[in-house]
C-alpha cells in the first residue's frame, strides 16, 4: 500500500499530475478511515463477546446448586453449540456481520474450556488441571485451520503456556530435570518456531505472526527474569540438548530457500536460533564449570540487550511498528530493573524515587517520541 510521502514523490517526480495526486491522496485517506473502523469493530465484537461469556458463566456458577446436573450439562453444551453456530451463520452463511462472527467463533472456543472444567466438576472426574487443560487444546486447535482463525491461534498459544505451568506444578519430577524459566524459554521458542513452519505455507500465514508474536514474549519474559541476580542457577544434561536441537531445527528452517528468499523480519527470527544456541552452550558450560551469580546475572543482561537492539533494528529495517513497541518496552522494564538494583541500597527512599520518576519520565518522552516518528514513517503520516 503506498503512502502519502510516496504520492508526494511521483507528483515531484512528475510521474503523475496534480488531479491523479488528490485522487489517490483521497482514496488514501479513505482507506484508512475504513480501516481504523474495521479495527474498531473487531476490538468491541471481541470484547463484547467476552463480556458476554463471563457474563453467563457467572449466572449459571451463581445458581450452580439450583440446577440439575443433566440440565447443567445440557446448558453448557448447547450454550457453546449454539454460539458456534450463530458465529458460522454470520461470518460464512449470511455474510453480513463476518467481524462479529468470527468474535462468537472465539466465544465458543473458549466457552469449551469452561464446559469442559465444570462438567469435569460435575460428575467429579479425576482429571489433574494441566489433562483438562491439554483437552482444551486439542479440542479448539483445529479450528484455527478451519476458519483460518489469528485470535484462536493466540487462544491456543495462551493455553499452551498455562498447561505448561499446570504440568510442571503437578509433576514434581519435573523440578529436578528442568527449571521453570528454561522451561518456559524453550516453551517460547517452540511457539515462535511454529509460527515460522506458518509461514512457509501460503495457506497457512495468517497464523504466523499471531504465533510469532506470543512466542517472542514468552522468550522476552524468561530472559528478563534470568537478568536478576540468581540464588543457584543448575541443569542436568537434558537441557542444553533441548536447547541445541530447538535452535538447529529453527536455523535449518530459516536457511531454507524460501525463508531465505524473504528479507521481512529474518533478522528476528535469527536472533531466536541464537538464542537457543547460546543458551546450549551456557546451560552446557554451566553443568562443568559453573559460575558466580554475578557471571549469569552480567552475561544475560549483555545477552537481553543484544537481543532487544537486534529487534530495534528489525522494526526499523522492515517498519514492523509492533517489533518497535516491543523492543522499548522491555527495554524501559529493563532500565527500571536495573535501576533498582543499583540504587535502591544507595539512596533515601524518598530521592530514589523522585529521581527514578523523573529518569523514567525523560526516557519515556524520548521513547514515545522516537516511536510516534517511525510510525509516521512506517505509516505515511497516520499517527
Amino acid at each position: 500500500m503506498f503512502d502519502e510521502d510516496l504520492i508526494q514523490k511521483w507528483l515531484d517526480e512528475g510521474t503523475i499530475n496534480n488531479a491523479q495526486a488528490e485522487k489517490m491522496w483521497a482514496d488514501l485517506d479513505e482507506y484508512e478511515k475504513e480501516h481504523r473502523s474495521k479495527e474498531q469493530i473487531v476490538a468491541f465484537s471481541t470484547i463484547g463477546a467476552i463480556l458476554i461469556g463471563i457474563g453467563a458463566i457467572l449466572f449459571v456458577a451463581s445458581n450452580w446448586e439450583k440446577i440439575g446436573n443433566n440440565f447443567k450439562v445440557l446448558l453448557l453444551v448447547g450454550s457453546t453449540v449454539g454460539i458456534h453456530y450463530a458465529g458460522y451463520r454470520l461470518k460464512y452463511e449470511q455474510q453480513k456481520y463476518p467481524r462479529l462472527g468470527s468474535a462468537l467463533i472465539l466465544l465458543s472456543a473458549l466457552f469449551f474450556g469452561a464446559s469442559f472444567f465444570l462438567i469435569a466438576q460435575i460428575y467429579n472426574i479425576n482429571a489433574n488441571n494441566s489433562t483438562l487443560v491439554l483437552v482444551w487444546i486439542i479440542g479448539v486447535f483445529p479450528l484455527i485451520y478451519g476458519y483460518m482463525s489469528p485470535p484462536i491461534a493466540g487462544l491456543c498459544s495462551l493455553l499452551f503456556y498455562l498447561w505448561i505451568g499446570l504440568l510442571y506444578l503437578e509433576r514434581t519430577d519435573l523440578e529436578n530435570l528442568i527449571s521453570m524459566k528454561d522451561l518456559y524459554l524453550i516453551s517460547g521458542i517452540a511457539v515462535y518456531f511454529t509460527g515460522t513452519l506458518h509461514g512457509l505455507a501460503e495457506k497457512a500465514k495468517y497464523a504466523e505472526k499471531t504465533f510469532k508474536f506470543l512466542g517472542l514474549q514468552a522468550v522476552l519474559l524468561s530472559l528478563f527474569v534470568y537478568t536478576f541476580e540468581m540464588w543457584e542457577y543448575k541443569v542436568e544434561k537434558i537441557v542444553p540438548v533441548i536447547y541445541a536441537i530447538s535452535g538447529i531445527l529453527l536455523l535449518a528452517v530459516l536457511l531454507s530457500k524460501p525463508l531465505r528468499a524473504r528479507p521481512g523480519g529474518f533478522q528476528a527470527d535469527m536472533s531466536i536460533s541464537i538464542i537457543a544456541l547460546l543458551m546450549a552452550g551456557i546451560t552446557l558450560t554451566t553443568i562443568y564449570i559453573p559460575a558466580s551469580e554475578e557471571i549469569y546475572m552480567v552475561l544475560f543482561n549483555v545477552i537481553f540487550l543484544g537481543f532487544l537492539t537486534v529487534l530495534l533494528y528489525t522494526g526499523y529495517s522492515t517498519e514492523d511498528i509492533e517489533i518497535v513497541n516491543t523492543a522499548m518496552f522491555w527495554f524501559i522494564l529493563l532500565i527500571f530493573a536495573r535501576y533498582f538494583d543499583f540504587f535502591w541500597g544507595l539512596l533515601p527512599r524518598s530521592l530514589f524515587f523522585m529521581i527514578g520518576g523523573l529518569v523514567l519520565l525523560v526516557i519515556s518522552v524520548l521513547l514515545e517520541r522516537k516511536r510516534r516518528e517511525l510510525k509516521v514513517q512506517f505509516s505515511g503520516g497516520e499517527q
